[in-house]
Order: C-alpha cells, then sequence, then structure tokens
C-alpha cells in the first residue's frame, strides 16, 4: 500500500510491464505468478481491462488489435505485414505509448539498441532510428492514435520571413518553418537572438518586414478576418485580472469569445476547462497579484493558458511560460501544453534553459543565434549530436546519457557560444563560429522540406458577441475588479467628500467681531473654493484613468487574437469612469456646499464639477493609452495640472500675464485649451447670475451697467479724443504727428459710424465712411462733440428713469424693518460680495481700452452685452453659438464636453501614442 500511494498512474503500469517481462522468463508456477501479478494490478486501481490488454501486450504476441505497426521504413501503418518491425499500444490512462520490436533488425531508440521482445516507453521527444530510413518521432506514433488517424488538421508554414527594426537592425533574418498539427515546438537561443520577435511574427502581433505566413493557405496578415480565433497567444506576463477570482477571469473570458451562448452552456464550458487544468479546487479564489500572491505561480500560468484554451484555437503561442516557476510547476506546465498537441493542437513555445525532462518533451526545437539567424530546426536530440559532430567531440552519436537518459541542452548553446584563446590560454571574447557560419552550416546540411497547404476550414474560429454584449461583459469585469478592490473602492467613494471636507472647512471664513458668525456674504474666499474644487476633479479624474488601459494593455495585447471590438472596450471603460465621477462630484457638492452654506447651486455645481472630472478621464485614458510606463504615466500628471492652475484664470489675472503666452485682456488662446478656464468661468458667472437673490435684480442693474459705461469711460473716451484732435487741428499741419491723428481719427471713425448705426440722429449729419484725417474740419469736429453731448443727455434721462425703477424695486421689498432684515438676510444667504466684485471687474484701473482701432469695455463684463462666443471676454453673462445666445455657464459646458468628445477620438484611434511614436521615429532619424 505504501509503493501504491508514492506511484503515479505511468510508474504503476511500467511497474506492471516489468513484472510480466519477468515471470516470463520462468515457465514454473507462471500461472501463480500471473495470479500474483492481477493482485498487484488490483491494489495499484488499474481496471480488469487495462490489467489483460497489457497482459496480452507482454506475453501474447498472437493478439494484436488494437495496435500500431512499424514498417522496415519506419512508417506507421494501422495493419500487420511480413515488413513489421515493431508493435506499437497506447495505455489510455497514463497516455503512454509503448513497443516493443518483434524481428532482428537493427533499431535505434535515442540512439540506443533496443532488444527483440523488451518492451519500451517510446516518451515524449524521442526518436527511432534506422540505417537507410527516415527517423520515426514521438508525435507521429502518438498522431496514429487520434481518431483523425494521423490526418493532419492544419498546415503552418512560414516562407522567408525576415524582420527589420526602425534603426535597421536585422531581427529575423530569412526563416522558413513548416510545421502541421500535433506537434510541440521549441523556440530557443540566446538573449537577443530575436526569440520573443519570432513569436510574435508567427502569431500575427508584428508583420515582417518581409515574407509569408500561411495558416492552412490563408496569409495571417494580409487575410487577418478569416484566420480571427484560430491563433492563441499566452505572452510571459500574467494576463489576469487581480481582483477577480479564478472562475470570474475564466469565465467573463468566455463571454466575450462566445456569441449566442446561454449563461449555462458557459458555465459547463468554464467548469470542464477548470477540471481539465486541475483549477476546480481554486476556482474561488482570487487572483491576486504575484507580489501578493494568493495562488501559485504554477496555478497562475494554468489560469493564463485557460483564458485560450476556452475557445480551443488550433495553433497557440507561449513566451516563455515557465519563467519564474519550480521545476515541478514548469514540468506540469509543458506536460499541460503536450496534451494540446494530441488534440490536435500545434504549439510554439519560446523557452530558456529548459530541463533534461522538459526539453525531452518537445517534438522539435527552432533554434536561433544572434542576429536573428536560424541555425537549427528539427528534433531535440538530433540538434545535440548534430553541434557535437560540428564540433568533432567524442560521442558525438549520443544525444543522451547512455546510463540515466538525461539530455543537457546547455551543451547545444556551450558549442554555439564557445570562444577562441590565446597563447595563454585566454578566451580571447571572440566566439570560434559566427552567427551567419552557423547559418550557412545549417542549410548547407539540412534541405528545408516544405508541407503542402491544407485547404480545409480551420477551427477555433471565433464568432464575437455583438458589440452591446461586448459592452455588458467589459463593464461588469471593470466592475466586479474594482469593488472586489476594498482599498480603491473605499479610497475613490470617500476621497471626495474628504477634501470636501478639508477645503471647504479650511475657507469657511468668518470676519473677526464680538458677535461673529459665518455669513456667505462676506467669505471671501469663495472663489478660491470654486477654482479648487475644479482643481481637485482635474487631478482625481486623471488618477483614477491614469492606470486604466496601461494596466490592461497584456490583456489588450491578448483580446487582439478574440477579434473584439475597441469600441465596446473603451466605451465600458468610459461609461464605469463616468459613473465613478458621477458619485464623486455628487458627495464632493453635497458636503462642500452645505459646509458653506451655497445654496440653490448644488445642481450646476454638480454637473459642472462632473463635466470637469469626465473630460480629465479621457485625459487620462490618453495619457494611459499612450505611454508605456506607469512611472512615466504620474511624472505628466503634473504637467498637466499646473497649466490648468496657472491659465484656469484664477491665480493670476489674463492682463497680467507674459506678452510671449498672449498676456492682455483678451483670454490667452491657450488658456481656451484648458478646461479649468472655462469651469471656473462658467461657476463664478453662474454662481453671481442665478443666485435667488441677484435673480431678481439682474436685468435692471445690466441696462444701468451698460447706461453707466456709456455715459462714463466709453463717452468721456471719445469726448477727449474729439477734443485732442480738435486741439492739434488748431495747430499747423506741419507740428502734427500724421501717424498718431491718423489712429485716433481712425479709432474716433470706427466707433462713431457704430454709434450711429444704434442711435442715428437727424439734428447731426455727418458721414465718416470715406473721410480722411487731412479732411477733418473744426466744424466737423464740433458737430461730432455735439453729437456726443447729446448722447450723453439721452442716456443721462434714460439712466435716471432706470435709478428710480430700481429703486423702486428695492422698496418693494424693504417696506418695513422686518422686511429690510428679511431681506438683508436674504441677501447674506445668496449673494456673495467678493465674488461679485471680482465678476465686475471692480478694482480694475483701466475700464475701457484700445485694441486694433476700437475701444473695448474692461469694466463689469458680466453686464456686457456681445455677440461673441469664444473670445467673448472673461467673465461675460453670455455668448453666442451659431447665431444662438446661451448662457455663459451654458456655452462653457458645451465647449468642456467638445473638448471631452474630441479626446473620446483621439482615445479611440489611439492618436496620442501615434503621434508620440511618429515624433520619436523622426529624432532617431
Amino acid at each position: 500500500q505504501g509503493i501504491n500511494e508514492t506511484l503515479v498512474q505511468k510508474q504503476k503500469i511500467i511497474v506492471l510491464i516489468r513484472l510480466f517481462e519477468l515471470v516470463q522468463n520462468f515457465q514454473n508456477n507462471l500461472q501463480e505468478k500471473i495470479s500474483i501479478i492481477e493482485t498487484i494490478a488490483s491494489v495499484f486501481n488499474i481496471s480488469n481491462q487495462e490489467y489483460l490488454e497489457l497482459k496480452t501486450f507482454v506475453l501474447d504476441s498472437e493478439n494484436k488489435s488494437d495496435y500500431l505497426f512499424v514498417s522496415v521504413d519506419l512508417e506507421v501503418v494501422n495493419f500487420e505485414s511480413n515488413e513489421t518491425i515493431l508493435v506499437v499500444k497506447k495505455v489510455n490512462s497514463a497516455n503512454l505509448i509503448l513497443f516493443k520490436k518483434i524481428d532482428e533488425s537493427e533499431i535505434n531508440l535515442n540512439k540506443h539498441a533496443i532488444k527483440k521482445g523488451l518492451i519500451y516507453v517510446f516518451s515524449s521527444g524521442s526518436v527511432l532510428h534506422r540505417l537507410n530510413a527516415k527517423p520515426l518521432y514521438f508525435h507521429q506514433v502518438f498522431a496514429g492514435f487520434s481518431e483523425n488517424n494521423m490526418q493532419p488538421l492544419l498546415s503552418f508554414n512560414a516562407k522567408k520571413i525576415s524582420h527589420i527594426f526602425p534603426n535597421g537592425k536585422y531581427a529575423i533574418r530569412d526563416i522558413s518553418l513548416s510545421e502541421t498539427s500535433g506537434n510541440l515546438i521549441a523556440i530557443m537561443g540566446a538573449s537577443g537572438a530575436g526569440k520573443t520577435t519570432l513569436l510574435n511574427i508567427l502569431s500575427g502581433i508584428t508583420k515582417p518586414s518581409s515574407g509569408e505566413i500561411l495558416l492552412n493557405g490563408i496569409d495571417i496578415y494580409s487575410e487577418a478576418n478569416l484566420v480571427k480565433g484560430a491563433i492563441g497567444f499566452v505572452p510571459q506576463d500574467d494576463l489576469l485580472n487581480e481582483d477577480l477570482t479564478v472562475y470570474q477571469n475564466i469565465y467573463l473570458n468566455a463571454e466575450l469569445c462566445f456569441k449566442n451562448r446561454n449563461k449555462q452552456y458557459l458555465e459547463k464550458l468554464v467548469a470542464r476547462v477548470l477540471e481539465g487544468l486541475g483549477l476546480l479546487e481554486i476556482k474561488d479564489l482570487v487572483v491576486g497579484s504575484p507580489m501578493n500572491k494568493v495562488i501559485s505561480g504554477g496555478q497562475r500560468k494554468r489560469v493564463n493558458i485557460a483564458l485560450e484554451l476556452i475557445r480551443e484555437p488550433s495553433v497557440l503561442f507561449f513566451d516563455e511560460p515557465t519563467s519564474g516557476l519550480s521545476s515541478k510547476d514548469a514540468k506540469n506546465v509543458i506536460n499541460l501544453l503536450n496534451q494540446l498537441t494530441v488534440s490536435g493542437k500545434l504549439v510554439f513555445v519560446v523557452i530558456h534553459q529548459p530541463s533534461s525532462e522538459i526539453y525531452k518533451t518537445f517534438d522539435k526545437i527552432i533554434l536561433l543565434d544572434k542576429g536573428g539567424y536560424l541555425i537549427y530546426y528539427g528534433n531535440q536530440i538530433e540538434a545535440i549530436t548534430y553541434f557535437k559532430k560540428a564540433e568533432q567531440l567524442i560521442q558525438n552519436d549520443l544525444g543522451e546519457c547512455p546510463q540515466c537518459g538525461n539530455v543537457d541542452s546547455e551543451t547545444i548553446f556551450d558549442i554555439i557560444e564557445a570562444e577562441t584563446v590565446d597563447e595563454f590560454g585566454h578566451y580571447t571574447g571572440k566566439r570560434k563560429v559566427l552567427p551567419e557560419q552557423w547559418s550557412e552550416n545549417f542549410y548547407n546540411q539540412v534541405e528545408f522540406k516544405k508541407l503542402d497547404d491544407i485547404n480545409q476550414p480551420l477551427e477555433g474560429l471565433l464568432v464575437p458577441p455583438s458589440k452591446i454584449s461586448q459592452i455588458i461583459t467589459y463593464f461588469k469585469r471593470d466592475f466586479l475588479s474594482k469593488i472586489a478592490n476594498k482599498q480603491y473602492l473605499l479610497i475613490n467613494i470617500f476621497e471626495a467628500p474628504v477634501l470636501a471636507l478639508i477645503l471647504a472647512g479650511i475657507v469657511k471664513y468668518t470676519k473677526p467681531g464680538e458677535f461673529s458668525e459665518y455669513i456667505f456674504r462676506e467669505n471671501e474666499n469663495i472663489p478660491a473654493y470654486i477654482f479648487m474644487s475644479i482643481i481637485v476633479f482635474l487631478f482625481i479624474g486623471l488618477s483614477v484613468s491614469a492606470e486604466e488601459i496601461f494596466k490592461d494593455k497584456k490583456i489588450i495585447k491578448r483580446e487582439k487574437f478574440l477579434n473584439l471590438s475597441r469600441f465596446s472596450y473603451l466605451f465600458s471603460k468610459i461609461g464605469l469612469m463616468f459613473i465613478l465621477s458621477l458619485i464623486q462630484t455628487l458627495c464632493f457638492v453635497l458636503v462642500g456646499n452645505s459646509i458653506l452654506e451655497i445654496e440653490g447651486m448644488n445642481l450646476s455645481y454638480w454637473f459642472m464639477l462632473f463635466s470637469v472630472a469626465c473630460c480629465s478621464n479621457l485625459i487620462g485614458l490618453n495619457i494611459s493609452s499612450a505611454f508605456n510606463s506607469v512611472i512615466t504615466i504620474y511624472i505628466i500628471i503634473p504637467l498637466l495640472i499646473i497649466p490648468q492652475m496657472v491659465l484656469g484664470g484664477a491665480m493670476f489675472s489674463y492682463e497680467k500675464l507674459n506678452d510671449w503666452i498672449g498676456g492682455g485682456y483678451d483670454v490667452p488662446i491657450v488658456a481656451d485649451f484648458m478646461p479649468s478656464r472655462w469651469a471656473y468661468e462658467a461657476l463664478l458667472v453662474n454662481q453671481f447670475m442665478d443666485n435667488e437673490y441677484e435673480k431678481i435684480f439682474f436685468q435692471i442693474e445690466q441696462q444701468e451697467s451698460n447706461l453707466n459705461y456709456i455715459r462714463g469711460p466709453y463717452l468721456s473716451h471719445l469726448t477727449n479724443l474729439t477734443d485732442d484732435i480738435s486741439l492739434k487741428i488748431s495747430q499747423k499741419k506741419h507740428e502734427i504727428d500724421t501717424n498718431e491723428m491718423n489712429k485716433s481719427f481712425l479709432l474716433l471713425k470706427n466707433e462713431l459710424t457704430h454709434l450711429v448705426s444704434l442711435h442715428p440722429s437727424p439734428e447731426f449729419s455727418f458721414d465718416l465712411t470715406n473721410l480722411s484725417f487731412d479732411a477733418v474740419t473744426e466744424d466737423l469736429l464740433e458737430n461730432i462733440s455735439d453729437y456726443l453731448f447729446s448722447i450723453n443727455s439721452q442716456y443721462r434721462t434714460e439712466l435716471n428713469k432706470l435709478v428710480l425703477q430700481k429703486e423702486k424695486l428695492y422698496y418693494s421689498y424693504q417696506k418695513s424693518e422686518e422686511d429690510m432684515r428679511l431681506f438683508r438676510e436674504f441677501k447674506n444667504k445668496y449673494y456673495n460680495e467678493y465674488l461679485g466684485d471680482l465678476v465686475k471687474k471692480q478694482y480694475t484701473s483701466d475700464k475701457v481700452i484700445v485694441l486694433e482701432n476700437r475701444l473695448i469695455r474692461v469694466v463689469e463684463p458680466i453686464y456686457a452685452i456681445n455677440s461673441k462666443g469664444v473670445d467673448s471676454p472673461f467673465f461675460s453673462s453670455q455668448k453666442s453659438l451659431f447665431s444662438y445666445k446661451l448662457s455663459t455657464y451654458t456655452f462653457n459646458i458645451v465647449v468642456i464636453w467638445l473638448f471631452s468628445i474630441i479626446l473620446s477620438i483621439f482615445l479611440y484611434y489611439d492618436l496620442l501614442r501615434k503621434l508620440l511614436t511618429l515624433g520619436k521615429n523622426q529624432s532617431d532619424n
């Protein structure tokens, strides 16, 4: 019983065979000895049928049902003939191939002679040799027992593929390969030899510079849609979502692979794959990260493989699947890949320094040398003898140890990279044989044999689910991942309200005094609070999205083979980011505004901050997609945030910025690309105009402001300009600075033309359209002065009426002392004095400025009536969009969402990454 518990099924079968061989030499009491073996088989839990089959195979040479036969030419056939030299049997329970020689022919197994009548194990990677016959490989024999009866399922032909990097360096040189189903192929070579590049080219990830790759006669690049799903790729790095369970990782992947498959079908499919890979026991465990392990490295590899096996592609590519694993886990993974070939898959594996047992498992190896040279392609055991013979080493006909059967694959690399020595016996650092020489030797000795293309449909082709189904699955995957990560969830939910609590608590300013109390009207920090709220969500929006695509890049690389919709992936990603931003901004506004007692503005604050956060999310997703380093991404964030702070209009007045950045009375063009500028202006204007107090008086105050502006700085400037020109005219012509006067008169002409169009007067007639300064007379100037005086008188009359109207409106709210107290409390509750002064620019030194031969209003832009759009003065109350008048809040919201749409287009087409790549290539050249 102790032996039984220590032996695996294969070992039990071999023990049983050796016992049969032992009793075969002793005819006395043969039946009694066989009875003992039968008892042992029962203890070993070997079925009665299998016991009888093994007994027949060893002891009875006549009964040869369900066997395969090998002829003198080492060809596998289904029938026995006079030329049969080997009988082959498969033990299904142990997936074991056995054979015995039945004639006196000389035949070798892995270069070792075999004896007639003895039972041999034909293991993976083994090869049979016979004089004047081509070798017989394990995979050829194994395929004979498949249901397809050795009929290949596919052909994979690579024809003279070469690849050159942008810097002109060769990665791969003129390599041709030809393979069919049921083979496990290792790609080996020194570091920098081009193993991964070759794997990427063969799998369809990287298009070669020249050559073609045909899968069943279909070019995988020019006709990629015809082979979508037939190729699977498992990179060296994890493709797992570390916050999901093993089952969730595989099930959600299955949802992305199959169209019109119901939940019950997918659950059964996933369960079958989990059972086949030995993952059922851990299916409910969270995958975890390599740094925070929950499942072992070997289990992680198997889960990664399960993601590909769920859809059963015809050809599988693995990039160093044993990297970082223990020897036992590495062996299990390779055995798993070997089992895939049994079902007719073609498997390519990049591997580094395999153990003897793993090395022997492969059917063939592709050996590359530095510079992308192919220096060997064929049976792995014969590779050792090939290089030994090339160097004329002793025992160069032995590929493995005669005593233990081990194979040292490092022998190959020792030979390939052997260095010359000088006269003192020191290594010179120069190789004896250069890569191009090894390649030339190989091509001179080995003739490439291309397999015919198989013209039959490929298995494993995908019909992906609809885009809506993909969106749902992607969204579900991201959502489950985020709610499973408790730290991420708690930080992102509570970050916003905590920041609101801190920010609002700090800026809740109360004037000192004996009876001091907080009054919203007197809080000078409200504009700063609004601006910092915008910066908070620019930062939060960037930080929560900056890694979203970057961390999925390896998964995206694998899902490229699933022919999935990039739109669906991005839509689900953006949707989840927007939902998170919605919750964050809502929590922030409810906490911050309640602390600062900002009444009646929650909806407008929330929607603006939500719009800013969404725009920031898209900026973050773009940089997440464009850059290949998380360090670079987080270095970029301050470079994006600080310009938003500087050019947002709150920290520095645009009038006082450097000229080279566009400083002046107009908003600099570069600031127009800052979401913070549009959000800050919109919220301040909205807070001033749409609070419950100002809504009552805004229109009448706007009219009053415009009348005061025209009567004050505007007409005063024109009157002074007219008087100055008149004074100059009275002087002699040669004493006048003509250029200066031309500018002054042009300004006066432009403004008067505009003013007359608004206020025509029959009493004053003058046409300035084609008039130049040289034709100006004192009579004309006197007439202009009289016109300006009349306009001033007209506006004074209108202003007096408006003032009386305003006083009457104010009085209607303050008829009694109680009304006055309530009105004062009403104003204290909704109106903020400092914000009002800010949007009115009460403290600006220039009320009006000259710009491009026109007078530009500077004072009280909030009351200005203009028909401009993007270039409207900062803090304008309204703007034009396609001749439609919109409030500044609405207009600026439209601008921010327009930014978001443009960023979405950039993200979908990955334009930022392409622009950076183009810039890098140009700088390299």
